[in-house]
């Protein structure tokens, strides 16, 4: 009897010292699992941290279309911040002015197109495909200005994002447009300026150049005088050659006081080849988007 007491508090001893053990190597793992846990966390958070500072957040994407809104299809882009659209019931053709935003100017007649419009335009005729739905959000007041374009904000659907975003926002956030043209009409005001922050800081497109964007549209001068004085010392030795160089100049009626480095530069009609030293010496200057 004695015996099997013995027996009994030992085996008890034991089967407690293995529980013991085991508690702890269990907390231990509940421990490390944890920790990595909220390794893992502190890294996850981290990342999105870093890719939302290296990206534009539109403020705009949706996946619901703001309600009111137009349905239509895209005919053709004219530029950067104007299109051609079909409205879906009544199958007629409108020209749309993009509310609240301003492109450099690419189609005036007898003018050169001002730096990053051709860029713009590229932008909005690889975006806005012909036939695409899109849809015009139309603000307070007239829906139409005085060359009777219709006045809106333009959804299209982003396969980027899968979300309808606001392409007057997503045009600026890109640098290709500066907000402008402020009137009656500010619904999406505040988003816009905040897209056109994001691209000024990161100096995207119009934003490269150090004057080139003003309050009342673009400078021309400004960008070419800085472009050319920022490149003078890289290409000082090139330029002995300027005597040689051919370049073309616009020639017939056109006002243009431009040399391009190719005859059919822009659209340019009855180009006039000479040298580059000929054409500083009749006053021609060169073009900012050839050089």
């Amino acid at each position: 009897m004695k015996f099997n007491k013995l027996k009994s508090i030992f085996l008890s001893s034991a089967l407690a010292i293995s529980i013991l053990f085991t508690g702890c190597s269990n907390g231990d793992q509940n421990t490390i699992t944890n920790q990595t846990q909220v390794k893992n966390s502190i890294s996850n958070n981290n990342q999105v941290t870093i890719e939302s500072n290296d990206s534009y957040q539109s403020l705009s994407a949706s996946k619901e279309l703001p309600k009111g809104s137009v349905k239509a299809s895209v005919e053709r882009v004219v530029d950067g911040d104007t299109m051609k659209l079909k409205l879906d019931k009544t199958k007629e053709v409108v020209t749309l002015r993009l509310l609240l935003v301003d492109t450099p100017e690419s189609v005036k007649k007898g003018v050169d197109p001002q730096p990053y419009s051709i860029e713009a335009s590229n932008f909005a005729k690889n975006t806005l495909v012909t036939g695409d739905t899109v849809y015009i959000e139309y603000d307070e007041g007239s829906k139409t200005d005085k060359y009777d374009r219709h006045l809106g904000y333009l959804w299209y659907y982003s396969t980027d994002t899968s979300n309808w975003q606001m392409f007057n926002e997503t045009l600026i956030s890109k640098g290709y447009a500066r907000v402008g043209y402020i009137y009656s009409q500010k619904r999406h005001l505040d988003e816009l300026y905040k897209a056109q922050d994001y691209a000024k800081s990161n100096k995207l497109n119009i934003w490269s150049v150090d004057g080139y964007v003003t309050d009342k549209g673009f400078d021309v001068e400004a960008y070419n005088s800085n472009t050319n004085t920022s490149s003078s010392d890289s290409s000082s030795s090139s330029n002995s050659n300027s005597s040689s160089n051919t370049v073309y100049a616009n020639g017939g009626s056109s006002s243009s006081n431009k040399y391009h480095s190719t005859k059919n530069a822009h659209n340019m009609k009855g180009a006039i080849k000479m040298t580059e030293k000929e054409a500083k010496s009749k006053g021609y200057v060169p073009c900012g988007l050839c050089y």
